[in-house]
C-alpha cells in the first residue's frame, strides 16, 4: 500500500498541493495527446510531408503509451512516487523537444512514441497515487479534481497550440509543452518524493488482471473508452454538417465539452459521492441514455450544445468512478492495474475509430452515437453481474 510519511504540518494544505501536482500530471498528459490535432496541417507543412503521415504520430504514441503501461507501470508499486512520476515527466519534456526539432516525419513518430513511453507510467502512476493517498470515502473527491487536467488540456492546451502555432509556429509550441512538463516533474520530485509503494516485488500484468473484479472492470472500461473515443473521433464532423459551421465553431463544442467535464470534477471535489455498484451502474445508464437521445440533440445548436456539456460531465463521473472501483480492487497492486487500464483505454483509441467509421459513413453521426450506446449498456451488464 502507498504511503504518505508527510502528515506533521499542516496535512490538509500539503495534500491538495500534491493533488494540484497530479492534476498539472495529467494536463501534461492531455496536452501532448490533444495538440497535435488542431496543428496537423502546420506540422505536415513544415516537414514537407502528408498529414496522414504526421497522424501516424498520433498512433505511435498511443501504441507505446498503451505497450508501456503494460509493462512499466508497475513501478509506482514499488519506488519512491516522487521519483517515479518526475522521471517520466522528464522524460516527455526530452520527448517534446525532440519532437520540436523533428526534420522529418519519421523522427516526429520516434519521438512521440519515446512521449508514450512516458505517459505509460505518468498517467496510470498519477490515478494510482491520487487514490492510494486519499482518505477513505475521498478518492473520488481527490480524483475529480485530478481529473480536471483532462478537462483543461481541452479548453486551454488546445486553443493555446492553434494560437501559438500562428503566431510562432508549430515548434514553440512542443517547447513550451517540454518546460511545462519539466517544471511539473520538480515539483511532482519535491512533493511526492515521500510517498513510497508499498511492494518489494513487481506485480505481473497477468497477475494484476487475475485479481477479483480486475477483468470485469476492464473490459468494461474497454467498450466505455470504445463508444467514446469512437464518438469524439465523429463528433467535431458531425456538429460541422448538422449545423454547417466552420472548424471555429465546431471548437466550441469542443470546448463546452470540455466545461463540463471539468465542472463537474470541481462538483465532484465537494461532494464526493460513495462509489458502489448501484452507483457505477446508474452512471453508465445516464451516458448510454446521452449517446441514444443524440440524434434529438442535434435539432438545434443550443440544445447541442447542451448535450455535449452534460455528455462532459456524464463522462467526468463515468471515468472517475471507473478509476477509483479498479484502485479499490487493485489492492497493492495499483499502479500495474491502473497500467492495464491505460493500455486499455489506449487500445480504445484504436478500436474506436475504426469500428465507427464505417458506421458514420453509411449512417451518420446519431447513429454513430447510437452504437456507442449499446457498447455502454454492455457494460452496464457486465459491471451489474461482475465479483
Amino acid at each position: 500500500m502507498m504511503t504518505d510519511q508527510n502528515t506533521e504540518i499542516n496535512p490538509n494544505a500539503i495534500a491538495q498541493v500534491k493533488v494540484l501536482a497530479l492534476l498539472g500530471a495529467v494536463l501534461l498528459v492531455g496536452s501532448n495527446s490533444f495538440v497535435l490535432s488542431p496543428i496537423l496541417s502546420e506540422v505536415a507543412g513544415g516537414l514537407s510531408t502528408q498529414t496522414y503521415h504526421v497522424a501516424w504520430a498520433i498512433s505511435a504514441f498511443g501504441a507505446a503509451t498503451a505497450l508501456s503501461a503494460l509493462t512499466l507501470a508497475g513501478m509506482i508499486d514499488r519506488m519512491s512516487v516522487g521519483r517515479v512520476l518526475g522521471g517520466a515527466a522528464l522524460l516527455l519534456a526530452v520527448a517534446q523537444v525532440s519532437s520540436g526539432l523533428s526534420q522529418h516525419w519519421v523522427w516526429l513518430c520516434l519521438s512521440q512514441a519515446l512521449a508514450g513511453v512516458a505517459v505509460g507510467v505518468l498517467l496510470p502512476g498519477s490515478y494510482a497515487t491520487v487514490t492510494a493517498t486519499a482518505p477513505k470515502g475521498r478518492e473520488a473527491a481527490r480524483l475529480g479534481v485530478v481529473l480536471t487536467g483532462w478537462a483543461l488540456s481541452l479548453v486551454v492546451a488546445v486553443p493555446a497550440a492553434a494560437f501559438i502555432t500562428e503566431q510562432f509556429g508549430w515548434r514553440m509550441v512542443y517547447f513550451l509543452m517540454a518546460g511545462l512538463s519539466v517544471l511539473v516533474a520538480g515539483i511532482l520530485v519535491m512533493l511526492l518524493s515521500d510517498v513510497r509503494g508499498g511492494m518489494s516485488t513487481r506485480t505481473s500484468p497477468l497477475r494484476a488482471f487475475r485479481l477479483p473484479g480486475v477483468w470485469q472492470l476492464l473490459a468494461v472500461m474497454l467498450v466505455y473508452m470504445t463508444a467514446f473515443y469512437g464518438c469524439f473521433a465523429f463528433f467535431g464532423v458531425g456538429v460541422r454538417t448538422a449545423f454547417d459551421l466552420s472548424a471555429q465553431g465546431s471548437g466550441m463544442f469542443v470546448m463546452a465539452y470540455g466545461v463540463g467535464f471539468g465542472v463537474m470534477g470541481f462538483v465532484l471535489g465537494v461532494i464526493s459521492p460513495k462509489i458502489t455498484r448501484g452507483y457505477l451502474c446508474l452512471v453508465l445508464i445516464a451516458i448510454a441514455t446521452s449517446y441514444a437521445t443524440w440524434g434529438l440533440t442535434l435539432q438545434s445548436q443550443i440544445s447541442a450544445m447542451a448535450g455535449t456539456a452534460i455528455w462532459g460531465m456524464l463522462n467526468q463521473l463515468g471515468l472517475n468512478a471507473m478509476v477509483v472501483s479498479l484502485n479499490r480492487q487493485a489492492s497493492d497492486a495499483r499502479g500495474a492495474v491502473m497500467g492495464l487500464n491505460s493500455a486499455v483505454t489506449y487500445s480504445a483509441v484504436f478500436a474506436g475509430p475504426m469500428i465507427m467509421g464505417p458506421i458514420y459513413a453509411g449512417f451518420g453521426f446519431a447513429a454513430v452515437a447510437g452504437f456507442g450506446s449499446v457498447l455502454v449498456m454492455c457494460g452496464v451488464i457486465v459491471s451489474w453481474r461482475r465479483a
